[in-house]
């Protein structure tokens, strides 16, 4: 087993855990850090699914219908949604079956995990620093900046949000293994990281992040150490080739514009004041290209911050790569889908900027006056941040405030209009999404999924003719659209054209052997049934 990782230089004193602080003040901290961290986002509370992933991970995933021993099988051993997190499947059946399956379970589930996320960012900054006021004010302005309203407030980031819990805890007993290295610290820092990895596939960069620690530290290298670090990376190689097959499963992955991406997200972090819950890849492509100096400035900041941090403050260095390291895979390769960027890729990153402000807050010469303005400064950026995100909250709370949202900066998106389109359908109001899915046609006669959606519609509403037309015009486009074979033989059925319905169920099957639906309206052909609901032509959340 590991012993101590080595003593560094002499000038430089081993690590030594932070000051003893009175229990009570710290719970005071913790305590209030963990109620200002859900505060921010309440409205969540009663949001209920949107049509953007949250059935697939919620009330359609078939271990949160039927939690079971061959379920937990099933889920360790395939892909869902492009991605590979058991954990997170897992957490959601939990929540189901203990609880019943709503989206306000669910939603409360979101806000717990988010608090203690907080509380755990809270006990680091405090572990490198000892300093329990610059922990806190680092913890809340990360947990209440508005770029984590998406994580927060959406079901489908409930992975987010869970092998971030992990990956803290992690980095926690990283930190007490560095102090106090054993076999049970050890075992503690391997079982996180895994716990991380089974929730997300971008836990991958804590082996790195750990590196970023003993740098900090000041930790030499013996040959037990590089063992252990060669285990953690191996471990992370493993799953990363995993999330590249899952995400291969579902599209292409892109290589991105590193530069003017990384600039995009440092103003989203500085101005979250038009904050979306989709880029779209063409719009955001545009705006980037046509804006190369207000999307070089930032990251010429930043590098130039860094290059100051490296010289004077290395626990800020180690925050300022934190970010990037983070924020890196993000930069690099995008799959692609509709949307270029994301808020919820700032969750992680946007702690190691937290723990860059707080250490340099601690490691300043500020006079006693400067101190009490900083603090002021960072109360005033608190409650701006907070009154912000409680706004941004509530635009999660239907999919039909959602799209809208997005439809406000970006009106031409095909993939809101779609969605939309779903969400105004599900109220009842047929007439609304029937206007959106025309609109979308006369841009774009072409558009597979807005005729598909259409042709359904017109089903659903008694148009058969005219249901036929688009269902055809769909599958001319797409020919192994399974839902789109099975829609057009009950269409058919209702037509009184039962041997053409059956051939139609026959086809469906045979494009995707898995959809049950052709096969229950292939044994009982004559018989009318619902059509399936028009897909929303989201493609869903990426990694």
């Amino acid at each position: 087993m590991m012993q101590r990782h080595g003593r560094p230089a002499e000038e430089t004193p081993p690590p030594t855990p932070p000051p003893a602080e009175k229990p009570r003040k710290l719970a005071g901290f913790l305590l209030s850090l963990f109620f200002l961290a859900a505060a921010a986002y309440y409205p969540a509370l009663k949001a209920g699914y949107v049509n953007w992933d949250d059935p697939v991970y919620t009330f359609e995933n078939p271990l949160v219908r039927n939690f079971s021993a061959a379920g937990l099988k099933t889920v360790f051993t395939t892909f869902r949604a492009a991605n590979y997190h058991p954990l997170t499947d897992l957490s959601l059946a939990s929540e189901s079956a203990l609880f019943g399956e709503s989206a306000a379970v669910h939603h409360y589930g979101n806000l717990l995990l988010h608090s203690l996320n907080a509380t755990l960012l809270f006990l680091i900054v405090f572990s490198l620093l000892g300093e329990p006021s610059a922990a806190f004010w680092a913890a809340l302005l990360w947990a209440v900046h508005p770029a984590q309203a998406e994580s927060v407030c959406w079901l489908s980031e409930r992975k987010n949000l869970l092998y971030s819990f992990f990956y803290f805890a992690a980095i926690l007993a990283y930190l007490r293994h560095s102090r106090a290295p054993g076999r049970f610290t050890l075992t503690a820092v391997s079982a996180l990281f895994l716990a991380a990895l089974f929730s997300k596939a971008s836990a991958v960069t804590l082996p790195l992040a750990f590196f970023l620690l003993d740098a900090h530290l000041k930790t030499t290298f013996t040959k037990r150490s590089i063992i252990e670090k060669a285990a953690f990376l191996t471990a992370a190689g493993l799953f990363a080739a995993a999330a590249a097959a899952a995400q291969g499963e579902s599209g292409h992955i892109l290589p991105a514009n590193p530069l003017p991406l990384f600039s995009f997200y440092l103003l989203k972090v500085c101005w979250p004041l038009k904050l979306s819950a989709l880029y779209p890849y063409a719009e955001t492509s545009v705006f980037l290209g046509t804006r190369t100096a207000l999307y070089l400035a930032p990251a010429a900041i930043f590098a130039s911050a860094l290059w100051i941090a490296v010289k004077k403050n290395r626990l800020a260095a180690s925050g300022l790569f934190f970010f990037l390291l983070n924020l890196l895979p993000f930069l690099i390769l995008v799959p692609v889908g509709p949307s270029l960027a994301a808020d919820r890729y700032l969750y992680m990153p946007l702690a190691g900027l937290a723990i860059a402000a707080a250490a340099a807050h601690s490691g300043g010469r500020w006079r006693q006056g400067t101190k009490k303005l900083l603090a002021l400064g960072a109360l005033a950026a608190c409650l701006l941040l907070f009154k912000t995100s409680v706004r941004r909250s509530a635009v999660w709370n239907s999919s039909g405030e959602l799209w809208r949202d997005v439809l406000v900066q970006y009106p031409e998106s095909e993939v809101a209009r779609l969605n939309l389109a779903g969400a105004e359908l599900a109220a009842g109001r047929a007439a609304e999404a029937e206007e959106l899915l025309s609109g979308i046609l006369r841009k774009d006669p072409g558009s597979q999924k807005a005729l598909y959606n259409l042709g359904t519609l017109y089903g659903m509403t008694g148009r058969y003719a005219a249901a036929e037309g688009m269902l055809r015009r769909s599958l001319a486009i797409k020919p192994s659209d399974a839902p789109a074979w099975n829609n057009l033989g009950l269409v058919l059925v209702r037509l009184g054209r039962a041997a053409e319905a059956r051939k139609a169920f026959l086809v469906a099957t045979a494009a995707d052997p898995g959809y049950a639906p052709a096969y229950k309206n292939l044994s009982a052909a004559e018989e009318p049934k619902p059509l399936t609901r028009p897909r929303t032509g989201a493609v869903g959340a990426q990694r």
